[in-house]
């Protein structure tokens, strides 16, 4: 991404607050979020031979942002960086941190209910499962594309597509070389509110990756579903129930037939205390499946990993025996101010799962005077993992200080098992500190300016 100038920035903010459309509003706010966090076992088990870490990251936004009757538009500057990953004293040569940007769009109105959106921008579908703003990242999720869009009073429709490159060329001759990013993407995205506090929504998603270096043709991996949301603030009951099919490859050589099936439920007792309970149910593949087909649901990328399967992320890359995860807690609004969630996760392969392990065998052989030896030998052998593959507790403490700051501080540990370690380490037993996570999080929204132009008849 290209670095931002200072006189870059003063220009654009000079002609945004000076901008004088008809019925136009221009604001410019910003966050700042520094996060300092002590892992312990952080996505798998810490080995008891090495240190916990201990860092503050920081994500810093401005956002410039346009609304009128005809136009929307966009851009926000972002700087993620870790604290002491460059040099203050010599601002001239650092090269990380860089001030980069996170979203650059416009949005013009065609018709009654009708736009079209262009640029660099963030998608969030439902609960962020396959498509998030991912905002618990220290960087966030953006895509370059373009959408369709049709809004009624209870209806919306979202038609996009995107084509990545890295160059540009006179010809197709480049491999695109992002990780875990699709060359071509088109989707469908549909909401219909059926009756007041009842939501449906689907959604059709075609990646598109390039079979090789060698081989620039695309295959394909195709996700398609959708949720079904109850939420009526007058009902202490609400739910929302998801599902998803995916077909195609999963890379060129594999053919793809998963699912996932979730279901999350909440229920208000009272106005401070609210119940969750859930299963979310990922399909995996038998052993006995041949190398060329997989049943394991692939987890997009472009969703947010924070919110399922627990805090610690253990399980973001699924397991390929799959993942049933059943949760439930409670939320907790202890004054007007502070609140509270304390959630479980418990976890399971979905199928039977075997890894490969490899076991220190000793060996002894007679030397040529006759004094016995012993040679260490590796030796590879498939393990049984157990169904169950451990738990895991979330404590999170929220604290609003005013309307534009924020504090949060979590408490979290994962209780591993022999599965935990078969599919972590590829080991039945290995030595590790007890796997905790914790952070503490200040998140600052200040508005700094905002100004409109008052409609001329």
């Amino acid at each position: 991404m290209r670095k931002i100038d200072v006189l870059t920035l003063i220009c654009f903010l000079f002609f945004l607050t000076g901008f004088s459309e008809s019925s136009a509003q221009g604001t410019i706010d910003a966050e700042i979020r520094p996060r300092t966090e002590l892992r312990s076992g952080f996505n798998q088990p810490l080995s008891d031979t090495l240190k916990s870490s201990f860092f503050t990251i920081q994500r810093t936004r401005i956002n410039f942002n346009y609304t009128s009757g005809l136009l929307n538009a966009r851009l926000t500057l972002q700087d993620a960086r870790v604290f002491g990953e460059t040099d203050t004293r010599q601002l001239t040569t650092a090269t990380a941190g860089n001030i980069s940007i996170y979203e650059a769009w416009a949005e013009i109105l065609l018709v009654s209910g009708t736009r079209f959106k262009i640029g660099r921008q963030g998608i969030q579908f439902e609960d962020g499962r396959l498509f998030s703003l991912s905002p618990w990242s220290n960087t966030g999720n953006a895509h370059d594309l373009m959408q369709l869009q049709y809004t009624s009073k209870d209806l919306g429709v979202q038609l996009g597509y995107a084509l990545n490159n890295q160059n540009t060329l006179n010809a197709d001759t480049l491999y695109y070389s992002i990780s875990k990013m699709y060359k071509q993407l088109a989707f469908l995205h549909l909401t219909k509110t059926i009756v007041p506090g009842l939501d449906l929504s689907l959604l059709g998603v075609n990646e598109g990756f390039q079979q090789s270096r060698a081989d620039l043709n695309l295959y394909h991996r195709y996700t398609t579903g959708g949720t079904l949301q109850l939420k009526n603030e007058k009902q202490p009951l609400g739910f929302l129930l998801t599902g998803y099919y995916q077909f195609g490859k999963s890379t060129p050589n594999i053919k793809l037939n998963a699912w996932l099936l979730a279901l999350k439920a909440t229920y208000t007792f009272t106005c401070k205390i609210n119940g969750l309970a859930g299963i979310d149910y990922y399909s995996g593949s038998k052993n006995s499946l041949p190398a060329t087909k997989t049943n394991t649901f692939n987890k997009l990328p472009y969703g947010v990993n924070h919110s399922f399967n627990g805090y610690l992320e253990y399980w973001a890359t699924l397991p390929k025996g799959g993942l049933v995860n059943y949760l439930g807690g409670v939320s907790l609004k202890i004054n007007r101010k502070l609140s509270s969630d304390i959630t479980y996760y418990g976890f399971i392969l979905a199928k039977e799962m075997n890894v490969s392990v490899k076991r220190e065998q000793s060996q002894i052989y007679l030397s040529f005077i006759g004094q016995e030896k012993h040679l260490l030998e590796m030796e590879a052998e498939n393990n049984h993992v157990p169904k169950n593959i451990g738990s895991e507790v979330d404590f999170v403490l929220n604290y609003k200080l005013s309307s534009v700051t924020a504090v949060q501080a979590a408490w979290c540990c994962y209780f591993a098992n022999n599965g935990t370690n078969l599919l972590k380490y590829k080991k039945a037993t290995v030595n590790t500190r007890f796997p905790q996570y914790a952070y503490l999080m200040l998140t600052v929204r200040p508005q700094f300016c905002k100004t409109s132009s008052p409609e001329i008849n």
